[in-house]
């Protein structure tokens, strides 16, 4: 008697976890759909070699786990006068832990409005370095890179500095447009950031701009405040 009841308990047992090993996979993959959303703005003002100077950056993505669409914008203005601006939308997919591949398009507005088709990849180095590398190809057909990569280091959980450093390469030189092949421009600078809220954090940013003209190169200082926002 007893062994029949045990035969039933093991039976009962197995439909059990079989069940549940079911309804695991279902689950497993309505969450792998789930859709997700982010959204990072900094915007800032201070002045660049004594002359006023208001930038902003944003970009964010929304999607699933390992397919969204990214998007990001940024621009500055010298003197009241919007000097460069651009705007991206890429499709973004997951290929390897922590790292995505992206391919979209860019939309330069300013200095002269052009477009571009944008191949790249971004995501965490060893270290947990933040890399964004993206290659550019202009509708004349033209290459171009872009190379950005920078580092959060805590003091405290809410006092936060971060270095970075970004560089833009040209394929070939294109007399027309004064641009020599090879490094065109730099940034490179500290942003340091008080997190009030995990949403909100002012910040003081000083950095120094490299830029590459016909005649030769050209660098600026510049100091900004400004407040960075996480949605």
């Amino acid at each position: 008697m007893n062994t029949r009841k045990n035969h039933r308990a093991g039976s009962l047992a197995l439909a059990l976890t079989a069940a549940l090993a079911g309804s695991a996979g279902p689950a497993r993959a309505m969450e792998d759909d789930a859709i997700f959303q982010a959204t990072r703005i900094e915007f800032d003002a201070g002045s660049s070699d004594s002359k006023s100077i208001a930038a902003w950056r944003a970009d964010g993505w929304i999607g699933t786990d390992y397919n969204r669409f990214a998007w990001r914008t940024e621009g500055s203005r010298r003197d009241g006068r919007l000097a460069d601006a651009e705007v991206q939308g890429l499709y973004s997919r997951y290929v390897a832990p922590f790292w995505d591949l992206q391919l979209g398009l860019r939309r330069e507005l300013k200095p002269v409005a052009r477009n571009y088709a944008v191949i790249g990849v971004r995501g965490l180095a060893p270290y947990a370095f933040d890399v964004d590398v993206a290659a550019f190809v202009r509708s004349d057909g033209r290459l171009f890179a872009r190379t950005r990569a920078e580092y959060d280091m805590l003091f405290t959980n809410r006092l936060i500095a971060r270095p970075f450093v970004g560089i833009d390469w040209a394929a070939r030189s294109i007399p027309s447009d004064g641009i020599k092949a090879g490094v065109t421009s730099s940034e490179w600078g500290l942003n340091v950031r008080y997190e009030i809220a995990r949403a909100v954090a002012p910040y003081l940013e000083v950095s120094r701009q490299w830029q590459r003209g016909a005649d030769g190169g050209a660098s600026v200082n510049s100091v900004r405040a400004g407040l960075r926002l996480v949605l």
